[in-house]
């Protein structure tokens, strides 16, 4: 077969598989959400095993305790966001007229002294973020995001109930020992790589997450545990993610004191946890866990956050991690697992 048939070849494959993530999202999104689930769950069920009491139960039950316990979090933490958008849609209309005077100091300022149609965004923010639209919209994404965690959770138990019993049906399956072991180290390496990756990520999101709550504990910016918790499930974003995060608390800060100073002290103090998250304690917590490079995880985000949105985003450095290990297996595709990796190594 000549090099441009196989290179017609794989783009026609490629826009398939990517024509196929778009239209079976509904179904393939739960599944791969349960998946990460198990490599999550399986990890920190082998980490219990450090706990006097708990890590003598058997495996299962250690798995079952920590599905459970991730249930339950979500539960709390969705009601909590929930009460919260509330909260916040009540406290619009005094924020709003805060904004209105920060704009006649600015434009007073500027030596305007007639106010111009344009500037009157108080009243438009508060026509767009009054409670009739943002509670509507934070539970339509709760209610979203929560139907596939309910569904990935079903995948997860059953997925769990069948793991220990897969390696002899893999042998069953494969005929080959030979074959049957080298796919389940490879199982094995996305379960280490994945679960490795997801455990460090979730230790280093929960440690941004407390020192950005004693930050705005200290400016006094209102909501500070809705903020911090946003701030902390936006870092699974690489990158980006949390950095976005941050405009939401200053932007608050401005609108609620009314002050371009407290918004900067605000930036700063909040982006310095960033910093050293970004370029200190992922590095020294993750390492290498996933070898893949910046420029593979950026367009992997770009491309996962055009297929699956938001969830896409977060998905996105796990899933294209499985997605290079595979590849690497692979002879007439190792040569593209290598070009992902961070420094060719494999």
């Amino acid at each position: 077969m000549s090099k441009l048939a196989m290179a017609t070849y794989s783009v026609a494959l490629m826009i398939m598989v990517g024509w196929l993530l778009i239209v079976g999202q509904s179904i393939m999104l739960p599944v791969l959400v349960g998946i990460i689930a198990v490599y999550i769950l399986t990890t920190a069920a082998d980490a219990m095993v450090r706990i006097p009491v708990v890590g003598r139960l058997p495996r299962s039950w250690r798995r079952l305790l920590v599905l459970l316990a991730i249930t339950a979090a979500f539960l709390l933490l969705a009601s909590f966001i929930t009460t919260n958008a509330a909260s916040i849609s009540a406290a619009l209309p005094q924020y709003t007229e805060n904004f209105d005077a920060l704009q006649l100091r600015f434009l007073d300022f500027l030596g305007v002294k007639e106010t111009p149609q344009w500037a009157n965004f108080g009243e438009r923010i508060l026509d767009l973020l009054d409670a009739t639209t943002l509670m509507p919209a934070a539970v339509a994404t709760i209610s979203n995001g929560g139907s596939v965690i309910v569904a990935a959770a079903l995948y997860a138990v059953f997925i769990l109930a069948e793991l220990d019993s897969l390696p002899n049906k893999t042998q069953r399956a494969m005929g080959n020992p030979e074959q049957a072991t080298h796919t389940l180290e490879i199982a094995r390496q996305i379960n280490e790589k994945i679960g490795s990756y997801l455990a460090a990520k979730t230790l280093v999101n929960i440690i941004l997450a407390f020192v950005s709550y004693g930050i705005l504990i200290m400016l006094g910016i209102s909501h500070p545990a809705f903020w911090a918790i946003i701030i902390g499930l936006l870092n699974y974003i690489p990158y980006i993610g949390s950095i976005i995060a941050v405009v939401f608390p200053v932007t608050v800060s401005l609108i609620q004191f009314a002050s371009f100073g407290h918004a900067a002290v605000a930036l700063v103090t909040l982006m310095i946890p960033q910093i050293a998250v970004g370029y200190y304690i992922e590095p020294k917590f993750l390492g290498r866990s996933v070898n893949l490079s910046p420029f593979t995880v950026l367009l992997s985000l770009a491309i996962w956050t055009a297929l699956w949105g938001m969830m896409g985003a977060i998905l996105a450095v796990p899933l294209t991690a499985m997605v290079m290990i595979i590849l690497a297996e692979i002879p007439n595709t190792r040569f593209i697992a290598v070009m992902m990796s961070e420094r060719g190594d494999l």
